[in-house]
């Protein structure tokens, strides 16, 4: 049985986020959707496809969940249009993640969406 919860879904020994794709601005910012708990899980695995125009990708990681101590720990990574890149840990060191998206190129925005999953 599956229990969804906003855009995260449960099911058995894993869970999962897939916001809808979202623009990427002249700015860094949270792409709304991805944001894991993972103080219940061990390993987490974010991938990301561009669609029209590059987009730079980063992962970041917290141990408070308002996300204050953040840091980087997939730093910022420029993927092409029509590509995919990845990022995973098998055992989460952080309890929280998310991931923030900027243009590669001002003002030429693409669409990035992204796939995650944490397991146990």
């Amino acid at each position: 049985m599956s229990v969804q919860d906003n855009s995260i879904q449960l099911s058995g020994n894993y869970a999962t986020v897939a916001p809808v794709g979202q623009l990427s601005t002249a700015s860094t910012v949270v792409l709304a959707g991805c944001e894991f708990d993972a103080r219940a899980w061990t390993s987490l695995t974010y991938t990301i496809a561009v669609s029209t125009h590059d987009v730079t990708w980063s992962v970041w990681g917290a141990n408070a969940s308002d996300y204050s101590d953040e840091t980087a720990v997939l730093t910022a990574v420029s993927v092409v249009a029509a590509a995919f890149s990845s990022y995973a840990v098998s055992l989460a060191p952080y309890a929280f993640y998310r991931v923030k998206i900027i243009d590669t190129v001002g003002a030429s925005h693409g669409t990035a969406t992204v796939r995650g999953i944490v397991k146990s």
